[in-house]
């Protein structure tokens, strides 16, 4: 993944958007976890398609897996994406 921009949340977790490994004209996030030595662990700081995170969302709100804190919290940052 060719890194564009980061988002630091702290004790090294990322989140990072820029263009995929699998293709030059995707743009892709990954959410990167440490790992001892400095690196990034492959399994748990995967990296997905852009145009993925709306089915993955919503499907995960759908099926209950958030709690309704989260989603509010969604739902204010979306809104206030909207006003803009």
């Amino acid at each position: 993944m060719k890194v564009d921009r980061i988002i630091e949340l702290g004790n090294g977790h990322k989140i990072e958007f820029g263009t995929s490994t699998w293709n030059d004209n995707t743009l892709s996030v990954r959410n990167r976890y440490p790992t001892s030595t400095g690196g990034f662990s492959p399994r748990s700081s995967s990296e997905i398609p852009i145009e993925d995170i709306p089915i993955i969302i919503t499907s995960t709100i759908e099926n209950g897996y958030l709690e309704k804190e989260d989603i509010i919290r969604i739902m204010e940052v979306a809104l206030e994406e909207l006003k803009k």
